[in-house]
């Protein structure tokens, strides 16, 4: 190790430090590989989604590194005591079901969106339809949702970015049965991460598309804002409320009512109705909860701010052995992405892009499409680059991700974007595979 460079654990880092090495390679992540000042919160967020641990030059910081490694303890969001019970069945490693399957992408992007357009426009008219006649007459068309779910496990299975891709052009969508829609298809791209069975994905789908129906039974202003301890405990009778239609329709032991009595529930047993913990909550249920709750970070209800992809994968990991266990928290980034597709992003010569495609092996280095130029003009025809590449600057330098942008950061008309990338005018221009 070089005199002035010092190891120290990622929770340590301060901003003003200058990284000089990492505990993983350099290209798999989105720093530079030259090193870098820590210059703000996000870097700090990013370091400790990647490393446990990296090399900081104490003569190229601007803080005084050594005084600044005075032990503290590491600062948590969750201050709560926990019995000796609770703790021991938190700190379990999670189980998963064994994988069955190992599903390969077999469509190239420009196919799959264009069936995956069709599937997603019906499905979302279909599920509006489902919850308007449950809510005049009670009536829920379950065949309907289960076919809808198959349909969703066909496109994910066959490329999971058609489907993701759709999922970020409608972030602006709000309803309840939009959300579902986005949460299912979120739910069954980390259910064939995890190579679960065709069978299990479209229970994870189905139980997603249902997952809403007892809220629709609440008062709406229950479902915005900030919620009295009345309010909560009236909000969180959601679940009883859709169990209540959904077993009309399944057995009470049935996989669907399954997940659905456990997807709120928490690893640390802050969750609802039954307050389980770690492994005793069913493992989809885990799956179906971690899909959920990430969909309301990036689109919530009105009256909440919406997080970046980035800033929601940040949230889950700084939960991780607390409300999910670690395990799954991993397994859910390596399934959605750092960057997922659909994601504005930032690059390092100050481009503006979405991105487009995500390699499986290759997830922080995605096919991008620059909406922005580095002057910050907007771009007439979209440029299409790929990461992988290893493009370079005006200056030579390696072409990066710098950091995601909210999806309101921009005005942006992502339908046009739609039609620019996958229309038969631009095909040829923007090399759309």
């Amino acid at each position: 190790m070089h005199l002035s460079t010092q190891e120290i654990p990622v929770h340590s880092l301060q901003i003003g430090m200058y990284v000089s090495r990492l505990d993983v390679p350099w290209v798999q992540t989105p720093f530079p590989i030259q090193g870098f000042h820590i210059s703000k919160q996000e870097q700090l967020d990013q370091l400790a989604l990647y490393c446990n641990k990296v090399f900081v030059d104490r003569f190229l910081s601007k803080v005084d590194v050594k005084s600044s490694l005075t032990l503290k303890p590491i600062s948590t969001s969750d201050k709560t005591v926990y019995d000796t019970k609770t703790k021991r069945l938190m700190s379990e490693k999670a189980r998963f079901k064994p994988a069955v399957e190992h599903y390969a992408v077999t469509t190239k992007m420009r196919k799959e969106v264009s069936k995956a357009g069709q599937i997603f426009d019906q499905i979302n008219g279909e599920m509006a339809t489902i919850f308007r006649d449950m809510m005049q007459n009670g009536f829920i068309n379950i065949a309907q949702i289960r076919s809808a779910s198959t349909e969703m496990v066909k496109s994910v299975v066959r490329n999971p970015d058609g489907l993701a891709w759709l999922c970020r052009i409608s972030a602006e969508n709000k309803a309840l049965h939009e959300q579902a829609v986005r949460s299912a298809i979120w739910g069954i791209i980390f259910g064939r991460h995890l190579g679960l069975s065709k069978h299990d994905l479209r229970d994870i789908g189905t139980a997603l598309l249902l997952a809403p129906i007892g809220k629709c039974k609440l008062p709406k202003e229950i479902l915005f804002g900030n919620l009295t301890p009345e309010e909560e405990t009236l909000y969180k009778s959601h679940v009883n409320l859709t169990l209540e239609e959904t077993e009309k329709m399944f057995s009470s032991s049935h996989q669907v009512n399954y997940i659905l009595s456990s997807y709120c529930e928490r690893n640390n047993g802050s969750g609802y109705p039954r307050n389980l913990v770690g492994n005793r909550i069913p493992f989809l249920a885990r799956v179906v909860g971690m899909a959920n709750y990430y969909e309301e970070l990036i689109n919530p209800l009105p009256g909440k701010e919406a997080l970046t992809p980035v800033e929601a994968i940040s949230n889950l990991y700084n939960e991780r052995g607390n409300l999910f266990q670690p395990e799954m928290v991993e397994a859910f980034i390596q399934a959605i992405g750092i960057y997922p597709t659909g994601s504005l992003v930032k690059l390092t010569n100050n481009s503006v892009g979405v991105v487009l495609e995500q390699p499986e092996n290759s997830r922080l280095r995605p096919k991008i499409v620059l909406v922005k130029d580095g002057m910050d003009v907007k771009l007439e025809k979209p440029q299409v680059i790929n990461l992988t590449d290893s493009p370079t600057d005006r200056f030579g330098m390696p072409l990066q991700i710098e950091r995601s942008l909210k999806s309101t950061s921009l005005e942006l008309d992502s339908r046009e974007l739609h039609e620019k990338l996958f229309s038969n005018k631009w095909l040829s221009f923007l090399n759309v595979s």
